[in-house]
């Protein structure tokens, strides 16, 4: 929050010194919001359709063995009753370790997921900052923001080597 503030505190600042020193008219501030750039251009879209099914992919994986869990689980309940305790405690056993199993894939797989995302939005956003920096040389703008939510701090995603 600090930070924020401090951001807030030196643009300020160098406004007023922009407009006391005549140079106002020469500032051009743009602001962008990535997550409106992601979800309205045809790159985006892909982008999150792609991540989509990657997801569903990994989802049906883990319905799968769930449902193959929920049946063991259901089997072992059912014959609880017939079987002598040390073939219960050895279904039961068995049980536990497909459990275990299924929670570290369950951790596994998330963890591939979230890196695909950090990976594909990473390429995404290279490219997002490039155009940026483009336009922004190209319709000399001095200041290029994104538009950050009501609790995080904007990020500065370009600037002319001046400021």
């Amino acid at each position: 929050m600090k930070y924020r503030a401090s951001i807030l505190v030196f643009l300020s600042l160098f406004m007023l010194d922009l407009v006391w020193s005549g140079r106002a008219a020469e500032l051009k501030i743009a602001v962008i919001n990535p997550q409106k750039v992601l979800e309205g251009t045809k790159k985006g879209k892909k982008i999150k359709d792609s991540l989509a099914e990657y997801v569903q992919t990994r989802q049906r994986l883990l319905e799968s063995e769930a449902a193959d869990l929920k049946k063991l689980e259901g089997d072992l309940v059912n014959q609880a009753s017939v079987l002598d305790p040390k073939a219960k405690g050895e279904k039961e056993q068995a049980f536990q370790q497909k459990m275990a199993t299924y929670q570290r894939r369950v951790q596994e797989l998330n963890g591939e997921v979230d890196a695909k995302k950090r990976e594909v939005l990473g390429e995404f956003t290279k490219t997002m900052e490039q155009v940026v920096q483009e336009t922004a040389e190209k319709e000399k703008i001095l200041l290029v923001m994104e538009k950050g939510g009501s609790s995080a701090g904007a990020l500065i995603l370009y600037n002319q080597d001046s400021l």
